[in-house]
């Protein structure tokens, strides 16, 4: 089984007219506007307090979020901050264009890819590991530069990195060791759970959904000793609005508990359908999504015997429905078949959601 297809970026036309392309540089520029607001506002309030003498506790936790904010802002000025506007130029200017490259691992010190194209060398600066995988695995990227300064935008197949910052390098890259591939072809995999990219991306949260389980249950018990105890003892009048506060906490937490179970509860529905077997495909219609955004869609699947059924994808992310309607694909975990709920994705990338098709 050879790579599974992915959408490409348009190259008949400005970068910036894609909208995935214009969406991912929105995202890049919300930090640098939102997190000195945040410092800003948050050291206005520290001040406002130690001017009406308010208490030392309320003012350090101010003053700590302020200045974490701060230090966020920094780091984002720092990777991004001299980046977005040469990128913003290029993006409106330029079309993407495909190029071969060769990925590097990050050298000693600020963590930054590098990837050697035929005519430059570039490095790349807190590229997440996933995309790491797609690049090394393919051997393509697209790119848009560079400039005058160096600066240029990268973005892989499938959507996995819609919008990456590079800047030129004169150092030699070869000094550098290669990006090993984990799984040349996922496809091929026994089992779509065996996948290595989508794997190693959903073992993080799958393990959260069951540690965070341990707050909320303990938070449980304590809040239903202090009920107990409570009614044990009698409400005074006194206490009625004690007894109305504790009540309303009490669900608080409950409600708490059920959102983390019902997570821990879907992280296991999740392996147990990654289990059910290999990556499959199936044709399918799906619309060209045109908001970049989640949202929930419904297609129509031609199965392996030839029967029609709409299959239909819950708050699908918008780079899994590109994918969808770009190559006409849909990939399931194990066989599809009409009534059975499943997990779609795309081997080798980051992508998972559910998909339920119709009978």
């Amino acid at each position: 089984m050879s790579e599974a297809p992915a959408v490409e970026p348009p190259t008949d036309r400005p970068a910036i007219e894609d909208p995935a392309t214009a969406k991912a540089l929105s995202s890049l520029r919300l930090p640098l506007v939102g997190l000195p607001v945040a410092a800003v506002v948050f050291a206005g309030l520290a001040g406002w307090l130690i001017a009406v003498g308010g208490g030392w506790l309320g003012i350090t936790v101010l003053v700590v979020a302020a200045i974490a904010f701060l230090v966020t802002t920094f780091l984002a000025v720092v990777i991004s901050g001299r980046w977005i506007g040469p990128a913003s130029k290029l993006l409106r200017e330029q079309p993407w264009r495909e190029s071969p490259v060769t990925v590097y691992r990050p050298g000693r010190g600020f963590p930054r890819v590098g990837l050697q194209l035929p005519d430059v060398a570039l490095l790349a600066p807190a590229m997440p590991w996933p995309a790491q995988q797609i690049l090394a695995r393919t051997g393509r990227v697209w790119v848009v530069g560079p400039d005058e300064r160096g600066w240029a935008a990268i973005r892989s197949t499938g959507l996995a990195l819609p919008l990456g910052q590079a800047r030129v390098t004169t150092a030699d890259l070869s000094d550098r060791i290669e990006v090993a591939v984990e799984q040349h072809d996922p496809g091929r995999a026994s089992l779509a759970a065996g996948d290595a990219v989508l794997a190693r991306v959903i073992a993080g949260p799958r393990k959260r959904s069951r540690t965070d389980l341990v707050a909320p249950i303990l938070l449980t018990v304590f809040a239903i000793f202090v009920d107990v105890d409570l009614v044990r003892r009698g409400v005074r009048s006194d206490q009625v609005w004690l007894a109305v506060g504790t009540l309303v906490g009490t669900l608080l937490i409950l409600g708490f508990l059920g959102w983390r179970g019902y997570r821990a509860w879907y992280w296991a529905r999740v392996d147990k359908l990654l289990a059910a077997g290999p990556w499959k495909s199936v044709s399918i219609t799906l619309p060209e999504p045109n908001r970049v955004r989640r949202e929930t869609v419904v297609g129509q699947a031609i199965l392996i015997d030839g029967r029609a059924v709409a299959v239909k994808l819950p708050r699908a992310g918008h780079a899994l429905r590109a994918n969808i309607s770009a190559t006409g694909l849909l990939w399931v975990a194990g066989t599809p078949d009409a009534g059975r709920e499943m997990i779609a994705g795309i081997p080798g990338y980051p992508f998972l959601n559910r998909a339920e098709f119709g009978s």
